[in-house]
């Protein structure tokens, strides 16, 4: 069998070495494969590259101590990240919540080992909200939240940002496409957040609010820096409100989106919430949250005024 023959049989016993390729015909996805790779295996992995350009593959003789460096390399810059991460952490802490609980050991290891591979800024400040929130209020984050947050990139970061501007709780009242597509969050968008597993996936749920008082309807919506009051005069009403899920995760993650950006009331999405209540014979009214005992109890809030849209 000829040379020929056997690289054409696939029976060479020879291994074939790498192409020597001109360093000057490297396009720019060579260039970023380049950078990936530096990225990934470390400083030793560019004398490696640059020894497979060269047609010298065949050298095992340095693989161990290669192996050595990129581990000793990952566990620096590992360090590096989640020192960042609790430096950020620290900043962000409001240290005049009173709310208890134990700290979890098994969270804290599972958070490290997740939020360590973390080198970009923004994806550090989720992570480090997490850690806060966790911190003002023990089990608010559950470690589902670590597989979801890893898979983030900035774009899905910020519309979870976006998201955190029309949070109720763990829900968002499901209003126009027209609504939503115009702050970014388009039906394509809400599929995405549903595949990534902020969004529960049934697109068609409601949440149906029972009254908070005995002789008559009045429930209570939390949202942003506004309490919004509903009321109607038969205290057998229930509220219904069609809705957008948040998962658990989603809920966490939103929760810390909001306090990066500090979130305030959107009055457009307000005034479309008074539009949707009111068709089903309620009325609404709003006051100024001025301070929280925890995420679902208000210490101190301003009278209520009554909202109203103009009938048309």
């Amino acid at each position: 069998m000829t040379e020929a023959d056997r690289e054409s049989s696939g029976t060479d016993p020879k291994p074939r070495r790498a192409r020597k390729v001109d360093a000057q015909a490297y396009d720019p996805a060579c260039l970023r494969f380049s950078e990936m790779l530096a990225h990934g295996l470390g400083s030793s992995g560019r004398a490696w590259l640059d020894a497979v350009r060269a047609g010298d593959d065949r050298d095992d003789t340095g693989l161990a101590a290669r192996a050595l460096i990129r581990v000793e390399e990952r566990d620096i810059r590992r360090q590096r990240n989640i020192e960042a991460i609790f430096s950020l952490a620290m900043t962000m802490l409001e240290i005049d919540t009173s709310a208890e609980g134990h700290v979890d050991p098994d969270w804290c290891v599972r958070f490290i080992e997740a939020a360590a591979d973390c080198g970009d800024r923004a994806g550090q400040e989720m992570w480090a909200a997490l850690l806060a929130l966790e911190a003002e209020e023990c089990g608010t984050v559950p470690q589902v939240t670590f597989r979801v947050m890893g898979t983030l990139n900035r774009s899905m970061i910020r519309w979870i940002a976006i998201l955190a501007k029309f949070r109720i709780n763990n829900f968002l009242v499901r209003l126009s496409d027209e609504f939503f597509g115009a702050r970014e969050l388009t039906g394509d968008c809400i599929l995405l957040l549903e595949e990534y597993g902020l969004l529960r996936t049934n697109r068609d749920l409601s949440k149906v609010f029972s009254s908070q008082k005995a002789d008559s309807f009045s429930t209570n919506l939390l949202y942003a820096d506004k309490v919004v009051r509903v009321s109607h005069d038969d205290p057998g009403a229930d509220l219904t409100l069609p809705c957008y899920r948040l998962s658990d995760a989603g809920t966490a993650l939103v929760r810390a989106a909001g306090r990066l950006s500090r979130v305030e009331a959107d009055l457009e999405y307000l005034l479309e919430i008074v539009k949707l209540v009111e068709s089903q014979g309620y009325t609404v009214a709003q006051a100024d949250i001025l301070a929280r005992t925890s995420e679902t109890v208000v210490a101190k809030h301003s009278p209520f005024c009554e909202l109203r849209t103009l009938k048309r």
